[in-house]
């Protein structure tokens, strides 16, 4: 065996196949076993001579989550049933009430179900999600464990007892998420979500109604799904999935906008806005979930789909993806679960060729600005 020299460290080798090599086989050769093997002794035999191993502990990153857009009938007539919604009905493309108008209605540039284009330059018509919530959360928690039911005889002469797994381990049951939001300036969560539950509240009552197929398809339009990708530390590889049935938010902190405080000079109390989703049924680490998050994404963007893919979208690697962030389209591969992102053609040229921005136009009060 090879001694490991001074000037093997010094050498400049980019991989340190040699050192890692030689630190290897003196480690193979105690009982804390090979490095390179660590995980596979682990997983293969029993650790009889109690030695500490070198396997690391599992890091996995928080990743990402996704909202799906629901499909509310955000057409002017419908809007125009409701007082509270007549800001909707702007016509100023850059601007809170246009944006969130287009990102409740994935049929917002439909003309064939309604008689207007309500689109929004700030809303992506071909995003199947809604990157505000995305990109804002701060945390989420409730999601429900698995519990298996179990019988339990009654007690016998000697207080003997059996039993057995009495139930499903699948969740189909109800329960909340809840969700905090880092708000941005202008506050644009509230209103969203404000928008939100009025819509579904109004829905239900009459007053406002869904699009016709979805009242033949007995079709409830505003509800979400909520996708929780665990991404391994290159965030390259998605290393668990979960999704929820549906969802719908079921109360919007708009009080707290309103309290009072005369000795602070600024309400912080909406810093974070609290949501709370009411879910029915949920899914962990089915591989179904991979076809149906991809095929989510085609339902607004069918250029994503297999086939067209390649000939209109361009896949972004490492160094890309950074140039093309906010923008691109999100794809699980169905059998390396690794996170694909994916960008138009013409967008890829555009910005590898040319380096201004278009101006923008901030001209009225419902403008945003950064």
């Amino acid at each position: 065996m090879s001694l490991l020299q001074y000037s093997d460290l010094l050498s400049g080798d980019p991989s340190n196949e040699k050192i890692k090599d030689v630190v290897d086989r003196v480690f193979s050769n105690t009982s804390t076993g090979s490095i390179s093997s660590a995980i596979t002794d682990t997983i293969i035999g029993l650790n009889h001579r109690q030695q500490p191993n070198s396997v690391q502990i599992n890091r996995d990153y928080y990743g990402l989550t996704f909202f799906t857009r629901p499909r509310m009938n955000m057409s002017s007539d419908n809007l125009r049933q409701v007082r509270e919604f007549s800001p909707l009905l702007t016509t100023v493309d850059k601007s809170l009430p246009r944006a969130i108008r287009a990102i409740l209605d994935t049929e917002c540039r439909n003309t064939e179900l309604h008689k207007f284009d309500h689109g929004c330059s700030l809303v992506d018509d071909n995003q199947s999600f809604i990157p505000i919530l995305t990109n804002q959360l701060i945390s989420m928690s409730g999601w429900p464990d698995i519990d298996v039911p179990t019988y339990t005889s009654k007690p016998g002469a000697y207080k003997e007892e059996y039993g057995h797994v009495d139930g499903i381990t699948r969740i189909y049951s109800s329960y909340d998420i809840t969700a905090n939001f880092r708000n941005l300036s202008g506050d644009p969560i509230i209103p969203l979500f404000l928008t939100w539950v009025h819509y579904a509240s109004l829905a239900f009552t009459g007053i406002l109604v869904p699009y016709y197929d979805s009242l033949i398809e007995n079709e409830i339009d505003s509800v979400t799904r909520i996708y929780r990708l665990v991404l391994d530390p290159s965030k390259k590889y998605v290393q668990k999935i979960a999704a929820c049935g549906y969802g719908f938010p079921v109360n919007c902190p708009i009080g707290n906008v309103f309290n009072f405080e005369s000795g602070e000079p600024l309400n912080r109390a909406n810093d974070q806005i609290t949501i709370r989703f009411r879910c029915f049924g949920a899914i962990y680490n089915d591989p179904i979930l991979i076809d149906e998050f991809n095929k989510t994404v085609q339902i607004t963007n069918s250029d994503m789909s297999d086939g067209f893919r390649e000939k209109t979208h361009v896949k972004l690697n490492a160094d890309t993806a950074v140039l093309f962030n906010h923008q691109g389209y999100p794809r699980i591969h169905p059998d390396t679960w690794e996170l694909e992102w994916w960008v138009r053609k013409e967008k890829y040229q555009q910005l590898l060729g040319s380096s201004t921005s278009a101006e923008s136009d901030d001209s009225d009060y419902f403008v945003i600005k950064d």
